[in-house]
């Protein structure tokens, strides 16, 4: 693998500027035995996606379920980097259990236990990098991105794996980013032989237009994601507006690409959707960071509206604090996050232009002879909040690191709120509902604290427990779940 690695950097070398021409080899391998059972206190099988024939069909999972599952650990990972000076490549090749296989265990152990458990849906990530001597960066691939200061933001706030371009330009204090991401355009509705259902998301797409979208339909495999940035450093302040273009039903053009024109005015109705971000952080130094972020998906002006037109401001804002200090003991750290999210922000009645990645993650955990034979399991991640839309979460944090780095613990405090305006559902039904928490609203109370230490640098042990009190619609009393995890790993 290092040979071939090499070859191909030394081939990338005869079009890339290079003072050494010498390549760098680097290879990780991680081994991790690992716990962490499905929540029960949402449910995990949102219900059927498509039925194909007998017995076959492929199912939703909750966006949230599917995080708990990306974020345990393989149970083996090989890590592979390569460079030429400022040319990076990298690819990351896991051995993980299938999200089936993980959410039918009562343990959620990531152990693969039989060839059928295998993940089939790896690699997660790899890309290309390339950054010149004054920091203007190109970077190529399948990563993760976001464009939030905090986890529980609302630009690309999800940090999803992206297929994606993506150029980051310094200049100054000035600063210029843009992004390209290729979205699966996979629709849910046809049959096994073809045939389309009556209502469903392919149907939809085929006959529903939009205010001004004068006929024309637009029901193309495509969904794309371009975004663009301009960010200012004033003194302890960054200032930045960034505008979010979603196309879907038709291929992208260089028109709706451009990176340096704003607000397009292509007039793509019923292609395309257009957000403005704004974002001001805050770095006094002493007192921590503060930040503040609007995404706007829909604004009413005063000109060019129907009458009669849905009045709503649909948006999702971010409110947040991250702190650091040193003590005798070692290092803190605390964070504060308040976020809210409209009750239809990155939802759409055009099923193309919903603000979600969708990942489609393939299965072979189930015998085709089970009277529910799922070969696919339906993962629509929000690109704004990751906990979706029709929400006011609030999320707190506190961790400790000791001064040698080899210990550390945390405890974690949430309260999160959720009206029942679900994003994988059709907009049509909720396009008068102002939000947030709209309809029946769930609460959940969450405790975790967490601990973890290193071995000999190589190894590491973590540990978590919590509960999770949720209080739900025409349910008298609260619902207490646990919250455990556990995990130990080793290095080379």
């Amino acid at each position: 693998m290092q040979h071939v690695i090499q070859q191909i950097l030394t081939a990338i070398l005869a079009v890339v500027p290079s003072d050494s021409g010498a390549v760098s080899l680097h290879a990780d391998f991680r081994a991790t035995a690992a716990f962490r059972p499905v929540g029960e206190w949402a449910p995990a099988d949102l219900g059927r996606f498509e039925s194909y024939s007998g017995n076959w069909e492929a199912r939703r999972l909750d966006p949230e379920a599917a995080r708990r599952w990306q974020e345990l650990p393989a149970m083996a990972q090989v890590d592979l980097r390569a460079g030429i000076d400022s040319l990076v490549v990298f690819s990351s090749l896991p051995l993980r259990r299938d999200v089936e296989a993980w959410r039918r265990d009562p343990s959620g152990a990531n152990a693969v236990l039989a060839v059928s458990e295998l993940d089939i849906n790896v690699p997660y990530e790899g890309w290309a990098s390339w950054r010149s001597g004054r920091g203007v960066g190109v970077k190529a691939g399948r990563f993760r991105q976001s464009f939030s200061p905090s986890p529980y933001g609302v630009v690309l706030g999800s940090d999803l794996v992206h297929d994606a371009v993506l150029l980051e330009m310094p200049m100054g204090r000035w600063r210029f980013d843009w992004f390209f991401s290729s979205l699966n355009p996979w629709l849910g509705g046809v049959r096994g032989d073809g045939s389309v259902q009556s209502g469903s998301e392919t149907a939809l797409q085929r006959t529903r237009t939009i205010s001004n979208q004068r006929g024309r339909i637009y029901d193309e495999a495509y969904k794309s994601l371009f975004l663009h940035r301009l960010a200012c450093r004033l003194g302890d302040w960054e200032l930045s507006i960034a505008e979010l273009l979603l196309v879907g039903g038709k291929a992208p053009q260089w028109r709706d690409a451009v990176p340096f024109v704003v607000w397009h005015d292509n007039y793509g109705d019923g292609y395309s959707k257009v957000s403005t971000a704004v974002q001001a952080i805050w770095n006094p130094g002493t007192l921590g960071r503060f930040h503040l972020q609007g995404l706007f998906e829909d604004v009413q002006v005063p000109v060019g509206e129907e009458d009669g037109g849905d009045p709503r401001v649909i948006y999702g804002s971010n409110l947040g604090w991250k702190g650091a200090w040193k003590t005798a003991t070692g290092g803190w750290s605390s964070s504060v996050d308040l976020t809210i999210a409209s009750a239809t922000l990155n939802n759409h009645r055009v099923p193309l232009l919903k603000g979600v990645s969708r990942r489609l993650y393939r299965s072979n955990a189930r015998q085709q002879d089970e009277p529910g034979f799922v070969d696919t399991w339906v993962v629509d991640q929000p690109l704004a909040y990751r906990r979706g839309s029709d929400a006011v979460d609030l999320w707190t944090h506190l961790d400790w690191m000791s001064s040698d780095s080899g210990r550390g613990a945390g405890l974690e405090i949430d309260w999160l709120n959720q009206g029942d305006a679900r994003l994988w559902e059709d907009a049509a039904g909720y396009e008068r509902r102002s939000g947030p928490l709209s309809g029946s609203v769930t609460t959940q109370y969450r405790f975790l604290a967490s601990a973890w230490c290193r071995f000999a640098r190589r190894a590491r042990l973590d540990a978590g427990a919590g509960v999770v009190l949720v209080d739900a619609p025409g349910v008298k009393e609260l619902s207490v779940q646990p919250d455990l995890s556990v995990s130990a790993s080793v290095g080379f």
